[in-house]
C-alpha cells in the first residue's frame, strides 16, 4: 500500500514537470504542487482517524478523489477546488465527533 502511495506521488510530480516543460505555465505548476502538498498533508493528518474505521476509509476515498481531481487539472486544465475540501470535511466530522464526546473516537 505504501509503495502505491509513493508511486502515485512520484507520478503526479513527474506529470507536473513534464507538462511544465511542454507548456511553460508557471501558475499551473505552482497550483498543482500546492494542491499536491495539500493532499499529502491531509493524508498524513488523517491518520489520527484510524480509531474510527468507517470514517478513516471515507477519508481515504476522499483523498483518492482529490488526487483524481489533481490529475484532471494536470491533464485537462479543469480545476475543481472543492475536491480538495472533501478530506477536510471528513476531518471536520471527526473533530466534531470528538468534541461532542463520541465514545468510539
Amino acid at each position: 500500500m505504501k509503495l502505491i502511495i509513493v508511486l502515485a506521488i512520484l507520478l503526479a510530480i513527474g506529470l507536473i514537470f513534464l507538462l511544465y516543460k511542454k507548456e511553460a505555465n508557471l501558475q499551473k505548476m505552482l497550483l498543482s504542487f500546492g494542491f499536491l502538498a495539500l493532499i499529502i498533508s491531509l493524508g498524513v493528518v488523517g491518520n489520527m482517524m484510524r480509531s474510527v474505521a468507517p470514517l478513516f476509509l471515507t477519508h481515504l476515498v476522499a483523498i483518492a478523489i482529490s488526487y483524481g481531481g489533481l490529475l484532471l487539472y494536470i491533464l485537462r486544465d479543469r480545476f475543481y477546488w472543492y475536491l480538495g475540501l472533501l478530506p477536510v470535511a471528513t476531518l471536520a466530522l471527526y473533530l466534531l465527533l470528538s468534541w461532542v464526546g463520541n465514545e468510539h473516537v
